[in-house]
């Protein structure tokens, strides 16, 4: 075997996906007993994808008039040059949004189609949505939470959000999950949920096509916090690849840009404002 058809899907760096291919070839021509037969086919076609926690390989290989498919999974962590090669981000945060009154959770959503850029604020007896129109921020909607307001001491409260469904939006506290409406004023609708709390997000990176996970390093809620990027593959026992300060502790890490981008709330301990940041992956030192 002469040939293989070798399809990198953005899995590794063109330069260890050289590195594999050639290392594929050398095993497959070492075991053959006539390395010049069929020199004119390619009879397997290699495909390497990734995923959150691993790289999946797999084999398609013409057998006569049959086709066979073979599966591999190789662990990210176990590779070095993953590791390596994440030497080279780095964490950006812009401010979009401070107040005084308290904000649990919010999320920023990117426009689309000519609309207007929405920040979603989730608050003690409110969910605010803003929208930047001539770059102002302006309300554009504020909805009671009603019976599903949050009424503990220390609230806690998170919001999820679709690209599939973006005038809808989750609100997860208290034991309920509620769904609202981000175009009307209609009512939440509310049902008992258990779903355990977050404690951080996935990130993507143009940099390398990677998926971290971003999340704060859970310390004093007195001191100020910083952000944390690890492997999303292992994300409580690995140490951080990228780190970034900020002014108190990060009390929500939501997404609202599939993954893009994450939004964080963060108590600033020097001003006593809730200040909402987009959290970016940026490449190079």
């Amino acid at each position: 075997m002469n040939c293989i058809n070798w399809n990198n899907r953005g899995a590794v760096t063109e330069a260890n996906s050289q590195q594999w291919k050639g290392a594929f070839l050398d095993e497959l021509q070492a075991k053959q007993g006539d390395p010049s037969a069929n020199a004119s086919r390619c009879p397997v076609s290699i495909f390497l994808e990734r995923t959150p926690a691993e790289i999946v390989l797999t084999a398609e290989v013409e057998n006569g008039n049959d086709q066979q498919h073979l599966f591999a999974c190789v662990s990210r962590a176990g590779i070095p040059a993953e590791t390596n090669s994440s030497r080279s981000l780095r964490l950006e945060k812009e401010i979009l949004w401070q107040q005084s009154d308290r904000v649990l959770d919010a999320i920023f959503v990117r426009a689309e189609n000519g609309g207007n850029d929405r920040l979603i604020l989730l608050q003690k007896e409110a969910l605010v949505v803003q929208e930047k129109q001539s770059g102002v921020w302006k309300v554009a909607l504020s909805k009671p939470l009603g019976e599903a307001v949050v009424t503990r001491r220390a609230p806690r409260g998170e919001l999820s959000f679709s690209l599939d469904q973006p005038n809808m939006v989750k609100i997860s506290f208290g034991g309920k999950s509620c769904q609202a409406a981000l175009n009307d004023a209609s009512a939440l609708n509310c049902q008992t949920d258990s779903e355990p709390a977050r404690t951080g997000m996935l990130l993507a990176s143009t940099c390398d096509s990677r998926v971290w996970w971003l999340r704060g390093d859970d310390g004093d809620s007195t001191m100020p916090d910083r952000f944390e990027l690890v492997n999303s593959a292992a994300p409580q026992s690995q140490p951080p690849i990228a780190e970034l300060p900020t002014p108190g502790p990060i009390l929500s890490i939501s997404s609202g840009e599939a993954l893009r981008a994450d939004t964080a709330v963060v108590f600033n301990l020097a001003t006593g404002n809730y200040e909402i940041y987009r959290i970016a992956l940026a490449c190079g030192q």
